[in-house]
């Protein structure tokens, strides 16, 4: 039977883990909700400095890439009138501060002929925490039907 300081020492890491795996949720969502309100510092934020953002329509390479991404025209337009759902996602913790993460987003837009699904995307985050912060040092994603989007999740 374990002693009370071997116990004490399992707890603490598995509220260590569950705190890791609520934040890497908490990023992730903080992405969608960034771009929904156009904020490009907002969005950029949740990735690492030279974060990759790769999606079948384009390739973003650090947090200024991804900032030209939310002030662009096409971006702008949907502001307002859009609405990132991303996850669930499954996270896999490594140990040393390094984390997956597979799942699905779906993007609403909001229309003249009322709101629809958008975009329904497979992705994965690949994670980096640093200073105590999880960050996205890359996301791939690509739209569902996509010759690649399998092998997103795979």
């Amino acid at each position: 039977m374990p002693n009370l300081e071997e116990t004490v020492a399992a707890l603490a890491r598995r509220v260590e883990q569950l705190e890791d795996e609520l934040a890497i949720h908490r990023v992730i969502i903080r992405y969608g909700l960034g771009v929904d309100a156009g904020d490009p510092d907002r969005a950029a934020a949740v990735f690492t400095e030279d974060g990759v953002y790769d999606v079948d329509v384009g390739r973003m390479e650090g947090r200024d890439a991804v900032r030209s991404m939310v002030r662009g025209a096409r971006h702008q337009e949907m502001v307002g009138h859009c609405a990132h759902q991303m996850g669930p996602a499954v996270v896999t913790l490594d140990g040393s501060g390094r984390a997956s993460a597979v799942g699905y987003s779906r993007v609403y837009l909001e229309t003249r002929a009322g709101t629809h699904v958008y975009r329904v995307s497979l992705n994965k985050w690949e994670l980096l925490k640093q200073a105590g912060t999880w960050l996205i040092a890359r996301r791939t994603t690509r739209v569902l039907g996509h010759p690649d989007a399998l092998n997103v999740i795979r």
